[in-house]
């Protein structure tokens, strides 16, 4: 059995622990944290799903081609895009990605989703 180190990637400076900075999509903090875990090893980032921040293929997008090695797991949540769109978005941005694309297929946020 083999370890894999994940990291979750945002669109933003911000944590529990610092207040959201800057615009809301920030190109340069995804390429920087990208290139950060890709240059610490790590395997994998995590592309996290929420219904009121950027879309997570465009972060993926942004964040693989600027990356050579660290593979994406892209959170999807079914019922808000159509299966056929869903998987050609998908199809597209892992053949984009050459290879380095895995999707992570979600239920809800919380409880009441």
């Amino acid at each position: 059995m083999s370890i894999q180190f994940l990291g979750m990637i945002g669109h933003r400076l911000s944590s529990e622990t610092i207040a959201p900075v800057g615009p809301i999509f920030d190109r340069d903090y995804i390429v920087r944290f990208a290139q950060t875990h890709e240059a610490a090893g790590f395997d994998r980032l995590l592309v996290g799903h929420w219904s009121d921040q950027p879309d997570g293929f465009l972060v993926t997008a942004l964040a693989g081609l600027s990356t050579q090695k660290i593979h994406y797991l892209l959170a999807h949540r079914p019922g808000f895009v159509s299966p056929t769109l869903a998987a050609r978005k998908f199809a597209t941005l892992e053949h984009l990605l050459g290879g380095r694309l895995a999707v992570h297929i979600i239920s809800g946020g919380n409880d009441a989703e």
